[in-house]
Formats: structure tokens, C-alpha cells, sequence
């Protein structure tokens, strides 16, 4: 659903639509990502085409000087210190036609926010976790790439009353099913969530597989590490076991990917700094990070505190039993649903980490 007749006409044949609304580029106060990043906004920078872009308003509206071939102006939107300078710099594009402009916006916007969050793993896993919600850009300065109201306005809850036509909800879920397809291999999964009770034999199994993966990359893997719910003693979990594998670059495939395969494991998941491998039983996770990263510290760092901390992994079993209940899109979506608690326990953890001298290299 591209347009707000396609939401009009869905939502009078009777069917269910779920809203992700965003307005804003600021950060949430507890610095985790939240929907804010979908704004045009929001600072990410990324690079196409040997350029950097702070935001993708930046690229937006580089790209539309570019269009009608303004070249100065597109060279001081590239310096523009905030995006609302490139936007007020892009208002003086020469040569502008509003009729050009209308035909090429939404592919340009969709390209910036392919590049936007194709190279950020955080925030094309939120992105991927709004699974087939709609969102939406609740501005009530803007008709054109908002709705024209706030998300506690009463029309925002249905498309038939919209004063606008939320043209970048629409470029976001585009650039959403593009993602999927590229970084999910095989595409979207429903699957069904079975929690159980610990099992004394997910170690075990574990060594199992450290010791084939040892023997399919030798030195290439730095660490081979059991992480998730199934390395917590006592924790229910989902009977996958998780093992987290430090590379020195994720993107240097060459380097771990014909050799996972070669030793019997599938590629499911491909994103920035972020891969994974299954067995055919989908009972293993093979999670290749590099060392060093946000990616292989958070992952250890949460797993040593749950150990640690009966009340957090409590709290954290509480949860997935009750998630376990609900019927969901897909497995991005779960995963998605325990992301505020995760970033809850995962602060505590950081700051017992700043306290107790806690590393990757001399874990507590």
C-alpha cells in the first residue's frame, strides 16, 4: 500500500491497520532508537557515490539542485551544518519545475533512505522491526510528506481523515520491503514462538558447534562466543541456540561465508556489520560481527549480567512467555517487541560495566 486511497480502500474492506507515528528528529532521553529515525532529520550520516550526507535531507535535497542541474547549490547543501540549511538551500534551486519535481521526489527520497539505513544495522533493524505497520509522519505543518495533523490529533487514527498524503510514511515502507528483500534471505518468516525451560544440554551443544566452526574458519574467527538466551543457565528460551562469531570485517565475506556454508550452514541474514548463518533445523544461529564492535560487546555484556542478575532475568523470561502468547508478522516483529526491555537491562548492565571494569577482554 503505496497511497492513502490504498490505506482508504483496505481499511473499508474491513481490514486491521497498525500505525508506527513519528514527528521530530530528536533522540529519546535514554538515547535508545525510537521512531524519531525515521525523520528526514535524523543524523545519520552515510555515503553514496563517494559523497557523504549528514541526513537524508541532505541527500534529498542535493539531489533535487542536481536534478535541474543547479551544481552551486548542490555543493553548498553538501556544507549545510543542520538539515533545515539544506532545506532552505534547496527552496533555491535554479531552474526549478514543480512538474519535474513531483515525478522524481519519491524515488529520490527512497534512494537516500535505502542508503540511510542500508548502512546503519541499528536502524534498519528498527526499521525491519515496524514490520507491516503503517507509518506515519504525523507533521501538522505538512500535507505533502505528513498527514497535516499530530499523532494525538482523533483524524490521525484513520487514512479516510488525513489532511495529507504521507508521502514519506510511504517512501519508509517501500524502503522497508527493499530491505527486507536484500538483508533477509529467503524474505519475511512467521514462525511460531515456543519458549522452554532451560536445557543442560544447550552447552554441550554449543561446544559442538564452536568446534565445527573453528574448523571451517581457523584463525578468521577471532572469538566464538555462546550468546543469547540459551548461554544463561536457568533461562527459559527459544530451543536456537545462538553463537556469536568476532571477524575482523563483516564485509569481507570471502573471509567466513564459503566456509560456514561449505560446513553445512545457510545464509539467512545479511546487514550492515551484521550477518547470519542457520543450520537446516533452524536450531543454530551463527551471528558474524566484527571485533571490537558495538555488536560483539552488547551481546556478551547482556549476557554476563543476566547471569549475574536473577531479577533481570526474571523480568526478561516474563516477557517471553507473554510474547510467546501473541500471534505476530514475523520474527522481526517479536524480536522488535522485547527491544524496549533488552535496552533497559542492557543500561543497567553498561553502567555495572563502567563500575566493575567490565570488558569484552576481562569479563566480571
Amino acid at each position: 500500500m503505496l497511497s492513502v486511497e490504498d490505506l482508504v480502500r483496505a481499511e473499508a474492506a474491513g481490514q486491521r491497520l497498525k500505525y508506527v507515528y513519528f514527528w521530530g528528529h530528536e533522540p529519546r532521553r535514554d538515547g535508545r532508537i525510537g521512531a524519531s529515525c525515521l525523520s528526514q532529520w535524523w543524523p545519520a550520516e552515510f555515503t553514496v557515490d563517494g559523497l557523504t550526507f549528514p541526513t537524508a535531507e541532505h541527500y534529498m535535497m542535493h539531489r533535487k539542485a542536481l536534478l535541474f542541474g543547479d551544481e552551486d547549490t548542490a555543493a553548498r547543501i553538501l556544507r549545510a551544518r543542520h538539515p533545515n540549511e539544506a532545506k532552505t538551500l534547496g527552496r533555491e534551486v535554479r531552474g526549478y519545475d514543480n512538474e519535474v519535481w513531483d515525478a522524481n521526489r519519491f524515488d529520490v527520497v527512497v534512494a537516500g533512505n535505502l542508503a540511510k539505513f542500508g548502512q546503519h544495522a541499528l536502524l534498519c533493524r528498527y526499521l525491519l522491526g515496524t514490520s507491516d505497520r503503517v507509518l506515519v509522519e504525523a507533521s501538522p505543518l505538512d500535507r505533502i510528506w505528513g498527514i497535516g495533523l499530530t499523532a494525538d490529533d482523533d483524524r490521525a487514527a484513520s487514512p479516510s481523515t488525513w489532511l495529507g498524503a504521507n508521502l514519506l510514511g510511504f517512501v519508509l515502507m517501500a524502503v522497508r520491503e527493499q530491505l527486507v528483500g536484500e538483508s533477509l534471505i529467503g524474505g519475511r518468516e512467521k514462525r511460531d514462538i515456543t519458549i522452554v525451560e532451560y536445557d543442560p544440554a544447550w552447552p554441550a551443544r554449543f561446544r559442538s558447534e564452536r568446534a565445527r566452526i573453528r574448523k571451517a574458519l581457523r584463525d578468521n574467527a577471532l572469538r566464538i562466543d555462546h550468546v543469547g538466551s540459551t548461554a544463561v543457565p536457568g533461562l527459559a528460551a527459544k530451543p536456537v541456540v545462538d553463537i556469536q562469531v568476532s571477524v575482523a570485517d563483516v564485509e569481507r565475506e570471502d573471509a567466513y561465508l564459503p566456509q560456514l556454508e561449505a560446513a553445512g550452514y545457510h545464509l539467512r541474514v545479511r546487514q550492515p556489520d551484521h550477518r547470519m548463518v542457520r543450520t537446516e533445523q533452524l536450531d543454530v544461529h551463527v551471528h558474524i560481527c566484527p571485533a571490537g564492535g558495538r555488536w560483539e560487546r552488547d551481546h556478551l555484556l547482556f549476557g554476563d549480567w543476566l547471569r549475574a542478575t536473577p531479577a533481570d532475568r526474571a523480568a526478561y523470561e516474563k516477557l517471553k512467555r507473554e510474547l510467546a502468547t501473541r500471534k505476530w508478522f514475523d520474527m522481526n516483529q517479536y524480536a522488535e517487541a522485547k527491544g524496549d526491555l533488552i535496552d533497559e537491562i542492557l543500561g543497567r548492565a553498561k553502567e555495572w560495566a563502567d563500575r566493575t571494569g567490565w570488558t569484552v577482554a576481562h569479563p566480571r
